[in-house]
């Protein structure tokens, strides 16, 4: 069959994690997969023109998409969110007319922000697929048919790490993420300023820009930045010996979020600590796979209890993996998003 992507942006963690990955596998079953990104992404403009210059350039690149997507004729399309990050959906209606199915996924709260658009292409979809089962909830008075496919990574393009058993050596807490979700590091920065003055470690921050740590009180910690890109993201988190995912459980947005940077540590075989808000919380039931902290004190307690204990550290690895190559890889899901683009999934 021929399946057409239409993605957020080729950098976009979404895009990445959850459309790329799946183009070589489906066509290794005998597909022809058609891959449309925003240019520039559809958060995205280039300085260099400005912003409605970019707005106008996203817009004839779509436009040029819609115009291959009728010559390529998709017996399915697999939308990503929506043609654009706007109220609009008039392109999203043409793709729609294009194909016999129209699959739509969900793996944030993008509702909270247009819930008439969204509402609308749901009501357009075939069918609905989404990230985790606060997604699903929101989804299911809708009446289409719905199929939850988690935020997944490759485990050809994300193998174990060797366990680093040597206790004497420098622990590396690490962070990795987008630039707007530095901000979350307030929850943990308390934690981490306190575990400067009793421990030695070095806390690595990979993001595409800086800026935003700034505003955050790390004083006392030993902080290595490294930009983010996705030639180095591997090798930089494999340096990590316990991942951080604080999130803000104040918020109605954190609750939607889908899981990536923790879903990338425990494939890694990284030991993580993070906030117990959404999906994160379905991971981390009984610190099982990793720990869960709530407060300053238990930010404190766990990284502290990490750092000290490289035993726990290692249980932590195997377990985590082991999750990953159960429920959240790709090799785990593929058949199921093979079944949905198809039809097969009612």
């Amino acid at each position: 069959m021929k399946f057409g992507f239409v993605t957020l942006g080729a950098n976009v963690p979404s895009t990445r994690f959850r459309f790329v990955p799946y183009l070589e596998p489906l066509q290794h079953r005998g597909h022809r997969c058609r891959l449309w990104n925003s240019f520039p992404a559809v958060y995205d403009y280039f300085p260099s023109i400005g912003w409605r210059a970019s707005t106008a350039l996203k817009t004839s690149v779509r436009w040029w998409q819609y115009r291959q997507a009728r010559w390529f004729r998709p017996d399915s399309i697999y939308l990503e969110r929506g043609c654009f990050h706007d109220a609009s959906v008039w392109l999203d209606d043409r793709f729609r007319k294009l194909t016999p199915r129209l699959v739509l996924d969900i793996d944030d709260g993008v509702f909270l922000n247009f819930p008439e658009k969204i509402k609308h292409l749901i009501e357009i979809s075939d069918h609905i697929v989404v990230s985790n089962q606060n997604i699903y909830r929101y989804a299911e008075p809708f009446g289409k048919p719905i199929t939850e496919i988690p935020t997944c990574v490759s485990l050809e393009r994300y193998p174990r790490r060797p366990l680093a058993t040597d206790a004497a050596r420098k622990i590396i807490i690490g962070w990795i993420g987008t630039t707007p979700n530095l901000r979350y590091l307030e929850k943990c920065a308390t934690a981490l300023r306190r575990l400067a003055r009793e421990r030695e470690f070095e806390f690595l921050v990979v993001a595409p820009q800086p800026e935003p740590l700034k505003e955050i009180d790390l004083a006392g910690v030993s902080i290595r930045y490294e930009p983010w890109s996705p030639q180095t993201e591997i090798k930089l988190l494999q340096e990590m010996d316990i991942g951080i995912m604080p999130l803000a459980d104040d918020q109605e947005w954190t609750k939607y979020k889908a899981a990536t940077k923790l879903v990338q540590y425990l494939a890694l075989g990284i030991s993580a600590v993070a906030s117990p808000v959404g999906v994160n919380a379905d991971i981390l039931e009984g610190n099982r796979v990793g720990m869960a902290a709530r407060n300053d004190e238990e930010w404190f307690e766990c990284l502290r209890t990490l750092m000290d204990d490289v035993w726990l550290r290692c249980r932590y690895a195997e377990a985590g993996r082991s999750l990953v190559e159960k429920r959240y890889c790709i090799e785990a899901n593929l058949a199921i998003l093979e079944s949905v683009l198809i039809g097969d999934m009612k």
